[in-house]
């Protein structure tokens, strides 16, 4: 299997836009989710980039993510689903999920930040990786706490 080690990734602070206002992240994600499964990564980014409405890019870097975005597709295949694996919370205004988008010969990990602000949630950030390292490290994680919490409860 030849596993690209590109990674595309936006980071920026958002404040959200007034469309968003009933939106949640959840939403917000199944929309992304879905526009990815229609295998158009130029409308993929673009739809995203409207949900970050301050992320800032530039022609240049807008078609290398849709570059980078259409390689994953042409070479893993179409976007079969998705599963939420983490989703953390710093308080009630700051969200972050992590994804495994299942292709027909490969997975991504996806993770999508989100902020809430006066007008309602916004993307802040998003990642699309085909290493699944993260992902792995974060299962391990989640694995160690459903431990602990049942050592506790024997106590």
């Amino acid at each position: 299997m030849n596993i690209f080690r590109t990674t595309l990734a936006i980071a920026s602070l958002v404040i959200a836009a007034p469309s968003f206002a009933q939106a949640t992240p959840e939403s917000i994600a199944d929309s992304i989710m879905g526009d990815l499964k229609k295998g158009d990564a130029k409308s993929t980014i673009e739809n995203l980039l409207v949900k970050a409405p301050l992320v800032e890019t530039g022609p240049a870097e807008k078609i290398n993510l849709i570059q980078t975005l259409d390689t994953f597709l042409i070479n893993y295949g179409k976007v079969e689903g998705w599963e939420l694996i983490s989703s953390r919370n710093a308080s009630n205004k700051y969200v972050e999920h992590s994804y495994i988008v299942f292709q027909e010969k490969y997975a991504l990990y996806a993770e999508l930040k989100f902020y809430r602000g006066k007008e309602g949630w916004a993307v802040t950030s998003f990642s699309f990786k085909d290493t699944l390292d993260d992902l792995l490290e974060i299962q391990s994680r989640e694995d160690f706490k459903q431990s602990f919490k049942s050592l506790n409860s024997g106590n």
